[in-house]
């Protein structure tokens, strides 16, 4: 069992996703006939972390009545802010090291090792990472303009957040002095104490009716 509590950012109003936010929450919009969020509860206890807190925000009674006989789940209505303010009124200087992820963003990223490779590194957060790939095929050509490989959505050599942070307690601790989450991972980058743990797994992320539609194509039930 991980000595250690879960919180899933729920709080956004999933405007890209209209209409089908327009009277729930983005997390309850259904993949294949199940709320996103099912999805995710159930990926966690899967990897036996049962302390998980919903931080919600818009239409927050919505989740409230999703999992009012689910014990295990808290939903804390934290309003309309930045995720770091989410944060802030969650956690406090003597909460433990804490798993935070997004409540829109389906993946099978293994928990084990993403907690072991935080631990071995000693930096004061991981942030989980994924290859970014180009939406296009991609041509290499010479210098008399002639093709000489070509890559349908090839990788490159960037990588992005797809959330699954593990915040120690010194991170938590300095969350106060920050206005915003991005300026707290920008501090923790000057002074490399932000690790990368590297995913090549699933990862979708689901932010557009288009998302969406891939989402319904890719997963499995």
């Amino acid at each position: 069992m991980y000595e250690m509590n879960a919180i899933i950012l729920c709080g956004g109003q999933g405007i890209r996703l209209r209409p089908l936010t327009a009277d729930i929450p983005k997390p309850l919009v259904p993949v294949r006939g199940r709320p996103i969020i099912d999805f995710i509860i159930e990926f966690l206890r899967n990897q036996n972390v049962t302390d998980i807190t919903i931080a919600g925000g818009y239409l927050v009674e919505k989740l409230v009545q999703h999992f009012h006989d689910d014990e295990h789940v808290k939903v804390i209505d934290t309003g309309d802010c930045d995720i770091i303010d989410r944060l802030k009124l969650l956690l406090d200087d003597d909460a433990n090291e804490t798993l935070v992820l997004y409540g829109d963003t389906l993946s099978d990223v293994n928990l084990v090792d993403l907690l072991s490779a935080h631990h071995k590194s000693k930096c004061e957060a991981t942030v989980t990472v994924w290859p970014l790939k180009s939406s296009f095929g991609v041509f290499d050509i010479d210098e008399a303009s002639c093709v000489i490989n070509y890559a349908e959505k090839p990788e490159l050599d960037k990588w992005i957040n797809i959330g699954y942070f593990v915040l120690s307690k010194s991170a938590i601790s300095a969350l106060g002095q920050f206005k915003t989450f991005e300026e707290f991972l920008t501090s923790l980058t000057s002074r490399r104490q932000l690790h990368a743990f590297q995913h090549r797994g699933i990862h979708i992320t689901i932010n557009s009716r288009a998302e969406l539609e891939e989402a319904e194509s890719e997963l499995i039930c």
